[in-house]
């Protein structure tokens, strides 16, 4: 397959891509919410769907051909980089929000950060271990 050259169906795509992302997050918060509530089947109803959103996303990203690159080093390299950055900008983030006393928000945010950093070590792991 030959690479896009219609900027309206690149534009198409990447909107796509984004929201499919987005929906994502949205159906596995909406999961969280109604687990809260005790409705599991609607819970898992909004994972399943969150999945299937997922699998939307990852088909998106390889039309787009910008966001994986076609050899698994280089993404694996990518996604160190980009852990690394997620986390400290999370890192960032939940400072500034204890900083403000949304003490909330700090956690909730400091977790993820410690996360982020536990993604970039594996993948870094990945990548030394089959790469060298």
């Amino acid at each position: 397959d030959g690479k896009v050259e219609d900027e309206e169906v690149m534009a198409g795509l990447r909107a796509h891509f984004a929201g499919e992302c987005a929906e994502v997050g949205m159906y596995l918060a909406m999961s969280r919410q109604a687990d809260r509530e005790g409705y599991p089947e609607i819970a898992e109803a909004y994972k399943r769907i969150a999945f299937e959103e997922a699998e939307h996303a990852a088909k998106f990203a390889e039309l787009l051909g910008e966001v994986v690159a076609p050899c698994t080093q280089k993404n694996l390299q990518m996604r160190v980089d980009a852990e690394t950055g997620a986390c400290s900008s999370k890192f960032d983030i939940a400072k500034r929000a204890k900083q403000l006393g949304y003490d909330a928000i700090h956690d909730t945010v400091h977790e993820m950060a410690k996360d982020e950093a536990r993604h970039g070590a594996a993948f870094a792991g990945l990548l030394k271990r089959y790469f060298g």
